[in-house]
């Protein structure tokens, strides 16, 4: 086959990417548009001897969008991953091509992909990735949150003691932060995350991609108030979310001696309640130091 340098556009071809047997493509899919897809991925699609999908449904009605009538759909998911995987490892043992697509985004973000991965490492099966969408980068990018480093703590938990752990773990992490979370449990979890974190900024993102794109960017504080007007002009938010979180500014000391002093003055007018929310709109600390503050000195224990 003829040998094309990086300098003859047919370099970039399509056609000329010889994709190699016995090996396992992770395949990144659209998170909404379907148009948001590779060449290379869509040949893959095409291509490979197995498809292994997180659900066959969803993955034929973007097989169908993109016109590749195929078979070998195989479903991989959390409830069947331990039993197929050795089937998986020998199919690819006998240089068979093996496609690992999920239902929207890049495979392995928050799935038991990886754990695939490890097979094939352990049996040294190539393993390689034809890149795309991710809604975790389209989310930072569209936040206005600096994005030279990000800390990624997947799916908020449905415990509410997990839930607290999670962001107790990383309250002090200077990067900007990302979780997925439900509009279902996202009250909840914004007021955790301003008791937790303090007043800091915050972006929630969802549909992207999609006719109905939505980014809401405020701070903790606000971005209550705005769900619930949502919700009483019954336009709620729906679906799940991803929110980018401002990082622990740690540049930023914390001065007990302004504090207190603040904070006196305040409580001369306002409740300990409305003191301490007042603060943490004006410093933007968490809300803990605040509460523990405000009550010493109500209760005389600070002069």
């Amino acid at each position: 086959m003829e040998k094309l340098s990086k300098e003859d556009p047919k370099y970039y071809n399509i056609n000329n990417i010889n994709e190699e047997p016995g090996c396992l493509y992770i395949i990144s899919t659209p998170i909404g548009n379907f148009d948001d897809i590779s060449l290379r991925a869509i040949k893959l699609l095409k291509t490979v001897d197995i498809l292994l999908c997180e659900d066959t449904r969803k993955t034929k009605k973007l097989l169908s969008y993109l016109k590749i009538k195929r078979k070998n759909l195989l479903s991989y998911n959390d409830n069947n991953a331990k039993s197929k995987r050795p089937y998986i490892i020998n199919k690819l043992l006998t240089k068979k091509n093996v496609g690992i697509v999920c239902d929207a985004g890049t495979p392995l973000i928050s799935d038991p992909g990886y754990k695939l991965v490890q097979e094939c490492h352990n049996n040294d099966i190539k393993t390689t990735h034809a890149p795309g969408a991710s809604s975790l980068i389209n989310a930072l990018v569209l936040s206005g949150l600096p994005t030279n480093q990000f800390y990624f703590g997947g799916f908020v938990s449905s415990k509410e003691n997990l839930k607290k752990k999670q962001f107790l773990s990383s309250q002090k992490i200077m990067m900007t932060g990302i979780w997925f979370d439900t509009c279902l449990r996202l009250k909840k979890t914004l007021k955790l995350m301003f008791d937790i974190f303090g007043n800091r900024k915050i972006s929630i993102a969802r549909e992207l991609t999609k006719t109905h794109e939505e980014v809401i960017f405020s701070d903790l504080k606000r971005i209550t108030e705005i769900i619930r007007k949502r919700e009483e002009n019954k336009n709620p938010l729906k679906g799940e979310v991803v929110l980018i979180l401002e990082g622990c500014n740690k540049k930023k000391e914390v001065d007990f001696k302004t504090l207190t002093s603040s904070i006196k003055d305040k409580l001369k007018k306002l409740s300990v309640r409305d003191t301490v929310n007042e603060i943490i709109i004006e410093t933007k600390l968490p809300r803990k130091i605040i509460y523990s503050q405000t009550v010493k000195i109500k209760n005389g224990d600070l002069n």
